[in-house]
């Protein structure tokens, strides 16, 4: 039996958000599957300090909060449904601090690869031109852990609870439950000039690519018909980005690889910070709350 579980990253009760992790847990549910949901802004996470113990010391990460337990929560599941609104063109903020937070789970370098599992994205958002880059950051949180995205799509519905009036969005959102359920890791097909791996469709130009700046997945640019097309083809044998591998090798790579070069300079970068330390410049702070806390 596939338990799968569903995150909202909306602090909204019965938002858009909420109904369409319930709507595909419910397909879940048809299936034979079982549900549980976790709502991030019921969670203390604490910013990352960028202390980097995780990933260059191999050490738990210092700072107690909940971040600890859903990553435990989130590895358990055999699916994950993962729905947020967009805020100004991206993610709500506990989306992108629980995307800060995970290289508690990419510095397991010598621990074995996560089982490969599906999952369900869904960003909402009130107009399309507006739809921002929600979906391929949510895309991004659940590859993280090993998930597949089957299913990626935006909702637009800008009231709480409008996607209910979009029987067809809500069809498809049950069904991708179910699929959830089974285990099938096939992606649905991603529009035209979308990047398949992440869904982002914003692109850096480079000669005659377009190169995905949220996964690096690589695009020839053709001209059909008068028109732009883009052309993704996957080279045989490489790592992406966002896939366990990926990540192992940009963890011992690069990041891993950065501390030896901090420490051999630690001691110029100590001696060309002094004139910093040495000149007075004033850090403004709201007034004393005589309720809050002094930092």
């Amino acid at each position: 039996m596939a338990h799968i579980l569903g995150l909202v990253g909306s602090a909204r009760p019965w938002g858009n958000s909420e109904l369409l992790v319930r709507q595909a847990l419910r397909g879940a549910e048809a299936e034979g599957g079982t549900g549980q949901m976790v709502r991030l802004t019921d969670l203390r996470l604490e910013a990352c300090t960028g202390c980097m113990r995780c990933a260059i010391g191999g050490k738990p990460c210092p700072i107690e909060d909940d971040m600890a337990w859903l990553i435990q929560a989130i590895e358990a599941a055999d699916g994950l449904v993962l729905a947020a609104p967009t805020y100004f063109l991206g993610p709500a903020a506990v989306v992108k601090r629980v995307l800060d937070r995970l290289l508690m789970v990419t510095g397991r370098v010598t621990e074995p690869l996560p089982r490969p599992r599906p999952a369900v994205t869904i960003a909402t958002a009130g107009l399309q031109d507006w739809r921002g880059v929600t979906l391929p950051f949510l895309n991004a949180v659940v590859a993280v852990f090993g998930f597949l995205p089957i299913e990626s799509l935006t909702a637009l519905a800008p009231g709480p609870g409008e996607v209910l009036l979009d029987e067809e969005l809500m069809g498809r959102v049950w069904t991708a439950g179910r699929r959830l359920a089974r285990g099938d890791m096939d992606p649905s097909p991603p529009p035209p000039g979308v990047c398949p791996i992440c869904r982002c469709d914003a692109f850096v130009l480079r000669a005659d690519r377009a190169v995905c700046p949220i996964c690096g997945q690589e695009a020839a640019i053709e001209p059909v018909e008068g028109k732009i097309s883009l052309h993704f083809v996957g080279v045989e044998g490489e790592v992406r980005r966002w896939s366990p591998e990926g990540m192992r090798k940009h963890m011992i790579e690069w990041v891993q690889a950065t501390g030896p070069r901090f420490l051999a300079r630690r001691a110029e970068i100590k001696e060309r910070r002094r004139p910093y330390q040495e000149s007075e410049l004033e850090w403004l702070r709201p007034p004393l709350d005589p309720q809050r806390e002094e930092p």
